[in-house]
């Protein structure tokens, strides 16, 4: 598929496999929710919607891999996993029936309920006749269902399920069978990768080289009682980790406008961080740069993911050494 058309081209979708790629998700694994019916919570938090034709998006584009757990049977109308399974009989449609071990009187052909026999002490019903042995003038076929309103006898009735959701009536092979999977990251797909997210490990390195502390997927209150996310947050060692960053960092493999600078202002106004670095693969706006330019946010631009970060790590040690 092109870029032009990847799902990747979603910053949410890019996100979530930035987050895989840290380590911050290790595997995407599925709940099955009686109402709901399959869903992937660590997706949906990054997603919000159409979690699962993404995850499948990015399965045929090579970015996860994928392996059936499960399989589930789901309600046709609303997806839901809970059902009330109800037994029919097929000769009448009857629910009323009764379910046990059969007899069947060889002389007469007269069968019914093992309990039934036993209750008129083992003699027909309809030939008046006592039973006498197993197998010789009776068998006993098995487990089955006899209808109290017509008296058919069936091994198999029909089943029905009725969703406890929505109500549906269906029958099992009206339902939605479903392959339940896991999805974790092609970590050997560098370069698609490469295309979409990045590597934080160098610049963590070499800003712990200078005596601070960085961490991944920060996230922090700000005092309107919002949660925040920062690709990474930064301390001083000597201050240790603080309510507010010193030093916040914001980071999109997408051309950076100015909603994009609005938005982390926004955050650090919020959060109460002084510095903030906002960094654009591949670039950032005219608009976008005076924007950042007129807050004191320092815009970072590069053609890729390696380039980034050179360009990213110069930048942070700038801020610090200010």
């Amino acid at each position: 598929m092109s870029d032009e058309h990847s799902v990747t081209r979603k910053h949410n979708v890019r996100m979530l496999l930035q987050k895989m790629r840290d380590g911050i998700i290790k595997e995407l694994s599925a709940n099955i929710d009686p109402k709901l019916g399959i869903t992937y919570p660590d997706a949906e938090a990054d997603l919000k919607s159409d979690v699962q034709p993404t995850l499948e998006a990015l399965h045929k584009e090579g970015f996860l891999l994928k392996e059936q757990k499960e399989n589930v049977t789901l309600c046709r109308r609303c997806n839901g996993a809970s059902f009330k399974i109800m037994h029919r009989c097929p000769n009448c449609n009857s629910l009323n029936l009764r379910k046990g071990m059969v007899i069947q009187h060889l002389t007469c052909g007269y069968a019914n309920l093992e309990s039934v026999f036993a209750e008129h002490d083992y003699v027909c019903l309809k030939c008046k006749k006592r039973l006498r042995a197993l197998g010789v003038d009776y068998i006993k076929p098995g487990v089955q269902y006899v209808c109290n309103d017509c008296g058919n006898i069936a091994q198999n009735p029909i089943i029905s399920l009725k969703c406890w959701t929505c109500g549906e009536l269906q029958s099992i092979d009206e339902t939605r069978y479903v392959e339940v999977s896991t999805y974790t990251l092609d970590h050997s797909k560098r370069e698609l990768l490469a295309k979409v997210t990045f590597n934080l490990t160098p610049i963590i390195q070499r800003v712990h080289a200078l005596g601070w502390v960085a961490k991944k997927d920060y996230k922090i209150r700000g005092k309107s009682g919002v949660e925040h996310t920062f690709t990474l947050g930064l301390w001083q060692y000597e201050h240790g980790l603080r309510e507010a960053p010193e030093v916040v960092v914001d980071i999109h493999m997408d051309v950076v406008d100015d909603v994009h600078v609005l938005t982390l202002y926004a955050k650090i106004i919020d959060t109460g961080v002084k510095n903030a670095i906002l960094a654009a693969v591949p670039i950032a706006t005219e608009k976008a740069k005076a924007l950042a330019k007129y807050y004191d946010i320092t815009i970072v631009e590069a053609e890729d993911a390696d380039a980034l970060v050179e360009k990213l790590t110069l930048a942070i040690e700038d801020v610090i050494k200010s």
